[in-house]
């Protein structure tokens, strides 16, 4: 990877958000909270992540609250959500992929998963901007 991508990252699990941050804190700028609260906060203070990886069951404001606020808003609405979540519910991982989220990763997971995600994702992000920006650039030059 050529860029450096921005991962959010909210679980109120210490040893959880270790992990995530030894297995992608070379390839990632990530920025990590114990609570949705204070990640959205950081949201409203004009900061954009790439992606946001959130578990749901959190104190103050669950996952699904925080999917519903940022997919809510006309400026964060557009940032991949992952749900990464013990739960082995699926009617709620259901409700989170309609509510907005991206996909649902179930715990116990293998980091390195989820970082060859989330750079599977970024990928294909940064082929449609190339794509866009040639039929953007295409569209002028015939006017």
């Amino acid at each position: 990877m050529t860029k450096i991508y921005h991962v959010l990252y909210i679980d109120d699990d210490t040893y959880i958000r270790q992990i995530v941050r030894h297995t992608m804190g070379d390839d990632f700028n990530v920025t990590m909270f114990s609570n949705a609260v204070e990640a959205f906060d950081w949201l409203e203070q004009g900061n954009f992540p790439d992606i946001i990886l959130t578990d749901l069951h959190m104190p103050d404001l669950d996952g699904l609250e925080f999917i519903n606020l940022v997919k809510n808003s006309s400026l964060y609405r557009i940032i991949p959500i992952y749900v990464l979540s013990a739960s082995t519910d699926s009617e709620l991982k259901i409700k989170c992929l309609n509510q907005g989220a991206d996909d649902f990763i179930s715990k116990p997971f293998n980091p390195l998963f989820v970082k060859a995600k989330i750079e599977a994702l970024m990928r294909l992000l940064d082929q449609r901007r190339i794509v866009r920006s040639g039929l953007a650039h295409e569209r002028t030059e015939i006017r």
